[in-house]
């Protein structure tokens, strides 16, 4: 057998003196450009689909409702996904560092694509809320699983590069999905919305296999915490219906509503006395004893608040309000998209080159509360390209906060908890979102159920058979749905507001890591 001293000397060298097989010494980013190549256009696929399928029914739900029925129900087609996508992310995460992240990638892939083509084929509407919430259980583990190979596989100082692009990624799916799924609506099928998910779930699975084996540590006695996962997934139910449900299913003078409350709060705090005793928590509690952690997880609650109250309500305001069309509403979306897009890139550059994170989370979430206190204040005598404008600042303010969260997180849990810690950052995603949704809804519902005289008549109409009534209303009419809708928005934005400057606030006590 050779010796070291053999082997090195029968290696042939270069002009340097340089091993010739050896990474060119003056590259220092070749690690990082090969883990780039192997490792994002995976994750990135894997990510577009779990985004996408978030918004993309939002065009196509009328026409499903038109072939299966059952209006009444037809929300739980997008609720079910929801409720399973937020109760799987975290297990996810949990297993990815139990057994390994790729792993858990290719099989969440796995039922993701399958329960898609059982969408696709579903006879009836219970069928497809069925298949719906299988899809939520690989959808839930797409985002979590992508976020922790990238932690996995990219040095931290490098990571916000990657964390831009998969932000960008994100961004550009949740908010191009109603466009997509209108456009295959129209032109193939509402199945074709779920069957697209086939090809692109095999491209996805494909591009995974590239990705280098790295499982994660494995603990020699693991034990399921079963009871955890009961009382998670009843505790994030009860949550995600009370949220979705009040003011339509739970009014807020009915004593079931605090009741409901009561019990969430209740099953959460068992769950919090039982995970600080598990050896292995689904929910890392200790982790969210960490004030970076913790303090990031409030900040993302905030921005998801933020973002998804936005891309849901002001389509509908530019559609009442001003007038438009649901395509136009739709493609006027793209400045705040195009805008959060290169916001990611560019933020998750300078974490990069500057090693500074928390300054702008603080930055993009003023940015984004002065922008909603700008439209508030400005909402009715501003034209619609200024409204464009300013919307299109808080996609820019709105990039520059996941990024620096990402890499704060990871940095913080260190490798071995890196897909849990991951996970809560997930849930907190999709909980902010909810929470967002939530509130601006009942806001909305409470000051248009409250429009007295003429313009009340002609605004439950439009609430009824949808904005296309608005061109049977008389020019006087119309007006005063405008004049009614600039109300109720100013409210809207200064609410929304205030969710993006709580965020800011929080974001500034968020300790600095140090690479």
């Amino acid at each position: 057998m050779a010796t070291p001293q053999q082997t090195t000397t029968a290696e042939p060298v270069s002009a340097t003196g340089a091993p010739a097989s050896a990474a060119p010494p003056e590259d220092p980013l070749h690690a990082v450009r090969q883990a780039f190549r192997q490792v994002f256009p995976g994750v990135m696929v894997a990510m577009f689909l779990a985004a996408a399928d978030q918004t993309i029914l939002a065009s196509a739900l009328p026409t499903i409702a038109s072939h299966l029925g059952g209006f009444a129900d037809l929300s739980w087609v997008v609720v079910a996904y929801l409720l399973a996508a937020t109760i799987a992310a975290p297990l996810y995460g949990h297993l990815g560092d139990q057994f390994g992240r790729k792993r858990m990638l290719l099989v969440a892939l796995a039922i993701f694509t399958a329960a898609s083509i059982l969408c696709a084929l579903a006879p009836t509407l219970l069928t497809l809320i069925g298949a719906r919430a299988l899809q939520g259980l690989g959808g839930g583990g797409l985002m979590t699983l992508a976020q922790s190979l990238i932690g996995e596989n990219v040095p931290p100082r490098e990571r916000g590069r990657f964390q831009g692009y998969f932000a960008g990624v994100y961004a550009l799916a949740s908010t191009s999905g109603p466009m997509l799924g209108a456009y295959l609506t129209e032109h193939l099928s509402w199945r074709a919305v779920f069957a697209v998910n086939l090809p692109l779930g095999i491209l996805a699975f494909f591009l995974a296999l590239r990705i280098p084996d790295a499982p994660g540590p494995r603990h020699a006695q693991y034990r399921p915490d079963i009871v955890g996962v009961l009382l998670f997934t009843a505790a994030t139910v009860g949550l995600l219906f009370v949220l979705s449900s009040t003011g339509h299913r739970l009014a807020f003078d009915d004593w079931p509503l605090y009741a409901a409350l009561a019990a969430v709060v209740a099953m959460y705090a068992v769950l919090y006395a039982w995970e600080r005793r598990h050896a292995h928590p689904i929910i890392p509690v200790k982790l969210l004893a960490k004030p970076v952690i913790a303090r990031s997880d409030v900040v993302v609650v905030t921005f998801a608040a933020t973002l998804f109250s936005t891309i849901l309500y002001l389509p509908l305001y530019l559609q009442i309000g001003r007038g438009l069309g649901i395509a136009t509403s739709g493609t006027l979306l793209l400045p705040i998209t195009l805008a959060q897009v290169f916001a990611s890139t560019t933020t998750g550059r300078l974490v990069s080159r500057t090693g500074k994170v928390v300054i702008f989370p603080v930055i993009g979430l003023s940015v984004a509360a002065t922008s909603f206190l700008t439209l508030a204040a400005t909402l009715a005598v501003a034209p619609t390209s200024l409204v464009l404008v300013l919307t299109a600042l808080v996609g820019l303010g709105l990039g520059m906060v996941m990024p620096a969260m990402q890499v704060s997180i990871q940095h913080a849990a260190g490798r071995e908890s890196l897909g849990a810690a991951i996970g809560t950052m997930a849930l907190c995603r999709s909980v902010g979102g909810a929470i967002g949704v939530a509130i601006i809804g009942a806001l909305v519902f409470l000051l248009l159920e409250h429009v007295e005289g003429h313009a009340a008549e002609a605004m439950q109409r439009v609430m009824q058979s949808g904005p296309e009534y608005l061109s049977q209303l008389s020019p006087a009419d119309r007006q005063g749905i405008a004049a009614e809708l600039d109300h109720t928005f100013r409210i809207v934005f200064l609410c929304i507001a205030a969710i993006s400057g709580m965020g800011a606030l929080v974001a500034r006590t968020v300790p600095k890591p140090e690479f």
